[in-house]
């Protein structure tokens, strides 16, 4: 035990930095794909240029509009995420019958094409909405038969559903974009560890302070340098943990740092 305290005490910064690294992996910008993967991909397929854009890239795209153009890009990126969404459900539904979208996510007329293995096809307009005017004038337009809503809809007007509802569909869109425009960084952190860190030191040289081991002037001395020391060694290691690239290597030395200091303390 003794052995254990040891060495949670000569390598606090490392495993409260690695502690710092985890929790914003999971809970930082982390966006569940299997929940919210059909909204990512209507947002590259929002703009041809963001087709193959990684989640960064998507990030950066949406942290770029103005706050007045953000309750466009939802209502866009709802409309093609009903798609989407309807599309995959189709496809992995296990009958006969496949989807595919056009390329085009303003194809006139229509937005989905079904196919079965006999070469039947069916052209389908999808309506994310909970107006029942709006779908009035598309069903006078093309017929019932080819309009498919979402759950809220479907209901009121006896129309085909595509299984998820209107207001689901607001929400998921509304979560990946909230998510995408958030800004945090490893520097949130900092408060929290040096915190920690200096209230160690503190601490220990307190003790030494109150036993006499320390003169006052000394004892003040110390907790100058070394809690400045402390707070700069935190500062360093998180901006290299902040750049790509050098914070591979970084992670790496603070992992192989912990280890040796690990098989010392258990050798010793």
């Amino acid at each position: 035990m003794e052995k254990i305290k040891k060495l949670i005490k000569k390598n606090w910064d490392e495993i409260g930095i690695a502690a710092a690294l985890g929790h914003f992996s999971m809970t930082g910008t982390k966006i569940d794909y299997d929940q919210y993967g059909y909204v990512i991909e209507a947002l590259k397929r929002s703009r041809k240029d963001l087709h193959d854009a990684d989640l960064e890239e998507l990030r950066a795209y949406v942290q770029s509009l103005d706050e007045s153009q953000i309750p466009g890009l939802v209502s866009n990126i709802k409309g093609i995420a009903h798609e989407v969404y309807f599309v995959e459900a189709e496809n992995t539904d296990g009958d006969e019958v496949k989807a595919y979208l056009f390329e085009d996510t303003n194809h006139k007329g229509y937005d989905v094409v079904l196919y079965d293995e006999e070469g039947n096809y069916t052209y389908l307009q999808l309506k994310a909405t909970d107006s029942p005017s709006y779908v009035h004038e598309a069903v006078q337009e093309i017929g019932r038969e080819n309009i498919v809503v979402t759950e809220e809809l479907a209901e009121k007007m006896d129309l085909p559903s595509s299984g998820i509802s209107n207001a689901q569909l607001e929400y998921d869109v509304e979560t990946v974009v909230n998510r995408l425009l958030e800004d945090r960084h490893l520097w949130e952190y900092v408060p929290t560890l040096s915190t920690w860190s200096i209230a160690l030191i503190a601490a220990s040289l307190t003790k030494r302070y109150i036993k006499g081991e320390l003169p006052r002037k000394q004892y003040i001395q110390y907790m100058t340098v070394y809690c400045g020391a402390k707070l700069s060694k935190i500062l360093i290691i998180i901006a290299a943990m902040s750049i790509p690239g050098v914070n591979v290597i970084t992670g790496a030395l603070l992992f192989l740092k912990t280890v040796y200091n690990f098989r010392n303390t258990f050798n010793a």
